[in-house]
């Protein structure tokens, strides 16, 4: 069944953002909550999250905070593990519809009222820009809110038949990740698209090169391609054929920018989506 959770309007959102941005993870412990006055909830049917729900949902994830060393400044690779661990479990555990999901006033809730000094441990308020801290906390952008980014990356890559519905969390980073759902419009709304890039991803062997200057490019080629192809009405099977003929393309196009022989590049660029390279 999914669930309706409470959204903060946007006055009271930029209100409560000017008030904690400054203030000591100690302050903002004091000042969480499992409601707010201005909190709203959409009208349709559905059952309401509230009270001691909300409450378990800020549990769960202090405790996957503490597990990568909070109340302390995480270093990059607690940040990565909190990351991967609060994209499964929120997911798992919130029961939100897509469309509820897809609200930047339900995300804004959890980080400016329930969450308030999870979410800037994870981003410190003092010391980001005014553009970082609205995408971020507030919730300005879905694509980069501490918590939204986070649901919607599990949910791009959740796999209910497989033994691990979510494995494939594993198989991009943030950044790499954020430039599939940065083109959400095309490519990053369709769990059926983002599921066949990283499958294909995954397989490919790209040593020697730039990942994330050849991942650029090949969402640049599948950009090109959508308007010809309804991807969502082609089988995983022929969807893979395609991405992986647009990864050779990809592979081989950036060998012979690089000043490869043309001969050379596509016996690499061959080797690359087979898995195993030659390197030359």
């Amino acid at each position: 069944m999914n669930l309706l959770y409470p959204r903060l309007l946007k006055p009271r959102a930029r209100e409560l953002a000017h008030e904690q941005r400054t203030l000591e993870l100690e302050e903002l412990t004091k000042r969480w909550r499992i409601s707010d006055e201005s909190a709203v909830y959409i009208a349709t049917g559905g059952a309401r999250t509230q009270g001691e729900s909300l409450r378990r949902i800020r549990d769960l994830v202090l405790s996957l905070a503490e597990a990568s060393g909070y109340p302390d400044h995480p270093s990059p690779a607690q940040s990565g593990a909190f990351d991967l661990a609060v994209a499964e479990h929120l997911h798992r555990e919130m029961h939100l519809a897509p469309a509820e999901a897809s609200a930047t006033d339900v995300w804004a809730f959890q980080s400016l009222v329930l969450m308030p000094d999870i979410a800037q441990w994870r981003f410190p308020g003092k010391t980001a820009s005014d553009r970082a801290f609205n995408e971020r906390i507030r919730g300005s952008r879905l694509d980069r809110h501490v918590f939204g980014r986070l649901w919607w990356r599990a949910q791009l890559v959740h796999s209910p038949e497989d033994p691990n519905p979510y494995a494939a969390l594993n198989v991009l980073g943030e950044a790499a990740f954020d430039q599939i759902y940065a083109r959400r419009s095309t490519l990053g709304a369709s769990p059926h698209m983002v599921k066949s890039i990283l499958r294909v991803w995954n397989s490919l062997d790209l040593r020697g090169l730039t990942e994330r200057e050849v991942l650029r490019d090949f969402l640049k080629r599948l950009l090109r391609l959508a308007p010809f192809v309804a991807f969502d009405a082609v089988d995983d099977g022929s969807l893979d054929v395609e991405l992986r003929a647009v990864a050779h393309e990809t592979v081989f196009a950036a060998l012979v920018v690089a000043g490869w022989d043309g001969y050379e590049a596509s016996q690499r660029a061959n080797a690359a989506v087979a898995g195993s390279a030659v390197i030359a």
